[in-house]
Parts: structure tokens; C-alpha cells; sequence
């Protein structure tokens, strides 16, 4: 399949994350338990058993990095849903396109013309004018929401570049396998507890956001990655922002305000003009 196409239809995918983590409304921590072992549990087997894939063939040293790296990512990610709205939480956390530019000129060696420099002041700004928006109080969930989700874009962005370094030797749904790996065994210990007490109602729902989101998106996501630039991919992953936003808006009745649009114009501006050589 053409990778923009690919790449186009996981994005639609990823956009329901947050509708699913707002609907499912587990603890971060167990939600986040199901999301990396379940895919991790798939995988494995399947590699294992059925394709007789030897996993750990190079790169195993960055692969567990960036698998720490998400593990940490996804809790920030899912967590920060369960503090503010989906408009807030996506509008921050697609700074990450701007963060993955900046790193892929670091390791990638990806070029990126000098006059763009002055560029990195527009997602600055924009995330300073969302963040205006909200009182500066330990007790402001919205900023407590969005600051998670602000770490989480940053680390997001380093683990993109990671994969991408890896993706040669491996296919995308490989990568999806080491992306998840430990992060179900590191939030196993605090999600123990609440294994016994779910119905079987938030079972199938966990299982079904771990398989579309953790497995299939994200499978489709690196695999076409291998075959595209990550700015560009950057660049497109926009779309998810339109998508989640209108779950938002039309399943939760979110509200918009002035300062999340013009703070989400200047973000998604300032990796528009990135891409213009």
C-alpha cells in the first residue's frame, strides 16, 4: 500500500484514543497496563509461533530504550486525558511533530533550512497562549492535564526518531512489538489489583482500544514510516488533531475557546512552513 495512504488511515485511527480512554475511564495506570501487554501478548505469539521470527535480531540496546521511553509516554498520554478535555490534551500533544523536526536534524541528519530556526518561537508561543488560558494552581486539573500531555509529546517525538533508526532492520508491526514490550510488565505491579474487579463489558473494551490502537494504527504507522521521511510524517499526523478534536467536540460536548484555537493555529503553522525547503 502507497505509505501516505498508510500513514494517513493509522492517523484517522489514532485519533479515537482519546474517545476511547474518556469512554473506558479506568485508572491511568490499569488502562495503561492493557494498552502496551495486551499488543505485546499478540505480537509475541504471533512471531513466535506462527511467522518462527527471531524478535532480537539488532538494535535491541535502542529498541528497549524507545519501549521505556513509551512506557513513560503512554502514561503521561493516557493520563493527561483524565485530567482536561480531548481538544486540550491533542492540540498540546501535536507540539510533537515540531520536537521530532528538531531531533531528526540531531540523528537523522534530516535538513532543515537555517531561516526555519526562528520557527520554534510559534509552537512556543502557541503553547503559551493555550496554557494562559488556565490559572497557574496545583488544583487546575486542565493544567495538570495538559502539562502531562506536553511531557508526553516530547518524549513522543525522541521515540519516533528511535523507531526510525530501527525500522530498517525490522517490519512496522516488529517495531509495534518492541514499542509496547515493557511497559506491560513495568505497570503490571500497579494494575494487579484491579484485574479481578472488571466486567467483562470493560474487558472487550480495553482488548478492542489495545488491538485498533496499539496494534493495528500504530503497526501501519511504522510501517510507513520505513518508507517516508519522519518530518513528513510529522507533518501529516495534523490530521489526527481535526479527528480527535470533532470526537471532542460531538461525543463529549467539549467546548473550544479563543486561546486553544489561536494557540493550535501557531502550532500546527509553525510545522506547516518547517516543511518548505
Amino acid at each position: 500500500m502507497n505509505p501516505y495512504l498508510l500513514a494517513v488511515l493509522a492517523i484517522i485511527i489514532l485519533g479515537s484514543a482519546g474517545a476511547f480512554i474518556k469512554t473506558i475511564d479506568l485508572p491511568p495506570v490499569t488502562l495503561t497496563f492493557f494498552r502496551m501487554a495486551i499488543p505485546t501478548a499478540v505480537l509475541f505469539a504471533y512471531f513466535t509461533y506462527l511467522k518462527r521470527v527471531t524478535l532480537f535480531r539488532t538494535s535491541v540496546k535502542w529498541l528497549l530504550l524507545g519501549s521505556l521511553l513509551n512506557a513513560a509516554r503512554l502514561f503521561l498520554f493516557i493520563a493527561s486525558y483524565s485530567y482536561t478535555s480531548i481538544v486540550n490534551a491533542i492540540v498540546i500533544f501535536y507540539t510533537w511533530p515540531v520536537f521530532s523536526i528538531i531531533y531528526s536534524r540531531i540523528w537523522l541528519r534530516e535538513s532543515i533550512p537555517k531561516r526555519n530556526q526562528w520557527l520554534l518561537f510559534l509552537p512556543l508561543a502557541g503553547i503559551v497562549i493555550i496554557f494562559s488560558d488556565q490559572p497557574f494552581t496545583i488544583a487546575n486539573e486542565d493544567l495538570i492535564g495538559m502539562g502531562a500531555m506536553l511531557l508526553s509529546a516530547i518524549i513522543y517525538a525522541l521515540t519516533v526518531i528511535i523507531f526510525k533508526r530501527t525500522s530498517y532492520a525490522y517490519t512496522g508491526f516488529e517495531i509495534v512489538f518492541f514499542q509496547n514490550l515493557l511497559g506491560g510488565f513495568i505497570f503490571l505491579p500497579f494494575a494487579w489489583s484491579a484485574l479481578g474487579s472488571l466486567s467483562w463489558e470493560t474487558y472487550g473494551l480495553v482488548t478492542v482500544f489495545a488491538l485498533t490502537i496499539g496494534l493495528l494504527a500504530f503497526g501501519m504507522f511504522f510501517q510507513a514510516l520505513r518508507k517516508m521521511k519522519a518530518s513528513t510524517l510529522a507533518y501529516l499526523s495534523y490530521l489526527e488533531v481535526v479527528v480527535a478534536s470533532l470526537y471532542g467536540i460531538l461525543l463529549f460536548g467539549e467546548a473550544v475557546t479563543v486561546q486553544l484555537v489561536t494557540g493550535a493555529v501557531l502550532i500546527i503553522l509553525a510545522t506547516i512552513l518547517f516543511q518548505k525547503e
